[in-house]
């Protein structure tokens, strides 16, 4: 009872000053109307306009009576048009004091009234003296003169009058606008008095309450921030493993594309056994990365089902085929049956479904040393025979006679990272990401996996998913089984490629890969590079990387579409980003197909030959011919390209050039970041103008005006900048900031040569990079000094 007092107080306090700040506004409002008014007022008489009316008046007069007497006095012929002009603007400006209402203010002044009458007679005077056909004479213009003289003090009369008037409305105004603004500051204090005291008495209460509420808040405010600092470090961890698999495949292509060169080389027994050995450590290697690819996917809501057509037995015969050899290399029986009822065809996502079957069957075979691995797909023996919907129940039950599983690991089986055996010495590897992914995509497509296991009597896992029945298509297109088997007959001419990717290892793993299959290849670095080539050039196919500097790949196939003579160009998106948003951002762009990184080469010629037919297969053994040196449509060198002519330099080092032209600590940063191979490497890109910034500079120097110079130092400068070389940098930070047009104290391109040679004797002398010449044009002139 005695709260409800209080806050029935608080209420009526609130309302009385509510009605309070009401009326004062209201007075507020008065005041601003009646301030309103008076500008209105002074707008509407322009007291202001009167002034400028008499000034504009007396000046014209003056004028006018100056012409008079020129002319009066002049010994040679009258200015009649200089008369006439001077007269007319008189006239009107005599007409806008007299008719104007804002002139009414000072109508009823004595002078006004005394000078007016006089100005409108000497007006006509002068309009029959000086209008045609009248002639001017000189004593016409000498009596005018007079005239004008005689009434001379009376018009400046009007003009003070004018001025006064103007002052005295000035002063009203400016006395009622502070007597108003007086009233507001009173009422504007009066305001802020019962706003203190009003938020006194708020405060006191909210005081009360805060009291009351804190440990609650407290409560809150912490449980609110544990679950935001959670959410947000589960949001980066999912982020971090899908940037970190992403970015892993970029390199991984090339080492997976390499190792398929080496075994397609003359290989002795032993290396081919390094080799297969290697490319088992591959292909583990790529099957983390799309576990943890499918995780990232699946935090981030990325992942999604995309149900097509999919005839059910070819699949379980692939699926049957990629394990049997599995099993029996471990001595275990492999069994797979089929109910009889199974529906030839249906709508559903079958890479996701082989994947689920895949990963419960490599468990089975992983967890099992004797006995036998069985897999049944029939329909759920619990379902309804009829389904709604041509709904078909399908169950596919993984067996094996492995360790089995004791109850708490049961239990937290499909927990992320968990291991039956957690411990540093198990005998069975593996992420524990699997069975939580295969879950996931289960439940995802309608349904779910369940297990039963014993220890020392095996598992059992059952996957349950309804699966949407659906007719066979009017065209089968025939599965190639055996892609690389066929081979392009010798009369039969190979494809002209472009290769578009902007990391040179893979530029570099791809022309080897299409050489070899005896087609023709060209590369960019980027889309730009792409499009241009595209267009001005033929081409058969184009392989586009799709995440590139300067334009992506997406925005360079769109450009190559709207073309109308690259239209039709077949496009194939190569790729390590494999998420379904970007497949469809890539068809939605025009691309014809999508291959994921690692390339595969199988899957690679099925795809050119599914295009090309027999052009797009490899060439015959025996009939390929010697690869030609990689052609660059930027017009630089490709890796692989010829290098330019070695010139070893020859260099004396002075005390202090290593500390003027590099930063040793940086250098250490760099090596501990990469490894002191991986420095080795980015100086030997660096060197060989790979990227073709100092060229680009270069080019920038040497040409007057360049618009190109601030940009092309800024890219210099970064690159030089990471890698330790300060003095080259700080070159480039001059140009950059060099202001557009002025070449004045700039460094010139023999200091810049110069700076750069000497970064490389200092680099060649510490044993930090194998290049030992550096190309012709970036050698500085001979009789330069070393520095």
């Amino acid at each position: 009872m005695p709260e409800r007092l209080v806050s029935q107080r608080h209420l009526l306090w609130l309302a009385l000053g509510t009605a309070m700040m009401a009326a004062a506004m209201a007075v507020l409002l008065l005041l601003q109307f009646t301030q309103q008014q008076a500008i209105r007022k002074s707008a509407d008489l322009r007291s202001d306009s009167i002034t400028a009316l008499a000034f504009q008046l007396e000046r014209e007069f003056l004028r006018l009576r100056h012409v008079l007497e020129v002319n009066a006095r002049s010994t040679g012929p009258v200015d009649e048009q200089t008369l006439l002009l001077r007269s007319d603007i008189f006239a009107s400006r005599f007409q806008l004091m007299h008719d104007t209402p804002s002139a009414s203010a000072v109508q009823e002044q004595i002078e006004y009234t005394r000078i007016m009458p006089r100005l409108q007679a000497l007006v006509a005077r002068i309009d029959a003296v000086l209008q045609p056909p009248a002639k001017p004479t000189r004593k016409e213009l000498a009596q005018l003169v007079d005239e004008l003289n005689s009434i001379g003090p009376e018009v400046q009369e009007l003009t003070m009058v004018a001025t006064r008037h103007t002052a005295r409305l000035l002063e009203e105004q400016e006395s009622t606008m502070l007597e108003q603004s007086s009233q507001i500051m009173a009422l504007i204090l009066g305001q802020l008095v019962f706003l203190l005291i009003a938020a006194v008495a708020l405060a006191m209460r909210q005081r009360r309450q805060e009291k009351e509420r804190a440990a609650l808040e407290l409560l809150t405010q912490n449980l609110r921030a544990a679950n935001l600092a959670a959410e947000a470090a589960n949001r980066g961890k999912s982020q971090f493993l899908a940037n970190m698999s992403h970015e892993l495949r970029t390199p991984f292509n090339g080492v997976l594309g390499m190792l398929t060169m080496l075994e397609r080389s003359p290989l002795s027994s032993s290396q081919h056994e390094f080799v297969l050995t290697a490319r088992n450590s591959a292909d583990h290697l790529l099957t983390l990365l799309n576990d943890i690819l499918d995780v990232s996917a699946m935090e981030t809501g990325k992942m999604s089902i995309h149900p097509v057509l999919v005839e059910l037995e070819p699949l379980l015969t692939d699926i049957e085929r990629l394990m049997r050899p599995l099993a029996e290399q471990k001595g275990l029986q492999f069994e797979i049956a089929r109910a009889s009822d199974l529906p030839p065809w249906v709508s559903a996502d079958g890479t996701r479904l082989k994947q689920i079957v895949l990963n419960l069957v490599t468990n089975a075979i992983k967890f099992s040393d004797a006995g036998r691995v069985s897999v049944s797909i029939e329909r759920y023996a619990a379902a309804q025979k009829i389904q709604p919907g041509n709904i078909y129940p399908l169950q596919i039950t993984v067996a094996d006679q492995g360790i089995g599983m004791d109850a708490p690991t049961l239990a937290r089986l499909f927990e992320r990272f968990t291991q039956g055996d957690a411990s540093t010495s198990r005998r069975f590897g593996g992420t524990g990401l699997g069975l939580e992914i295969s879950r996931n995509l289960a439940r995802r497509m309608g349904g779910d996996i369940s297990v039963t296991s014993e220890p020392g009597h095996g598992s059992t896992f059952t996957v349950q998913l309804p699966l949407v029945t659906a007719e066979a298509p009017e065209q089968r297109v025939p599965v190639v089984q055996e892609a690389a088997a066929v081979t392009r007959p010798a009369d039969v001419q190979g494809l002209r490629i472009l290769v578009a990717d902007d990391q040179a290892v893979n530029r570099k793993y791809m022309g080897a890969l299409l050489q070899d299959m005896g087609h023709t290849t060209a590369f960019a670095e980027n889309g730009e590079q792409a499009f241009a080539a595209a267009t001005a050039e033929t081409y058969d196919l184009v392989l586009m990387d799709l995440h590139m500097p300067v334009m992506d790949g997406f925005e360079a196939t769109r450009r190559i579409r709207s073309n109308p003579g690259s239209a039709s160009l077949p496009v194939i998106a190569l790729t390590a980003d494999v998420f379904a948003e970007t497949r469809l951002k890539a068809a939605e762009a025009g691309m014809t197909a999508f291959i994921s990184k690692p390339v595969n080469a199988g899957v690679l010629q099925a795809t050119m030959t599914d295009l090309f037919g027999m052009r797009g297969a490899p060439a015959q053994a025996g009939t390929r011919t010697e690869p030609e040196p990689p052609f660059a449509v930027n017009g630089l060198p490709q890796p692989g390209a010829s290098a330019p002519a070695p010139r070893k330099p020859r260099r004396r080092f002075r005390p202090g050039d290593l500390e003027t032209h590099m930063d040793m600590k940086m250098v250490g940063e760099v090596c501990i970041g990469v490894s002191a191979q991986g420095y080795r490497s980015l100086l030997g890109s660096f060197f060989q103008d790979e990227s073709g910034a100092m060229d680009a500079l270069l080019g920038a120097m040497r040409t007057p005006g360049s618009a190109d110079l601030s940009t092309t130092a800024h890219a210099f400068k970064g690159a030089a900048a990471n890698l330790g070389f300060h003095r080259l940098a700080a070159i480039a930070l001059r140009l950059e900031k060099a202001q557009p047009g002025s070449d004045a104290g700039l460094p010139s391109p023999d200091e810049l040569l110069e700076a750069w040679a000497m970064a490389h004797a200092l680099c060649v002398r510490m044993g930090f990079t194998d290049i030992e010449a550096l190309p012709e044009r970036h050698i500085p002139a001979p009789n330069e000094k070393a520095g």
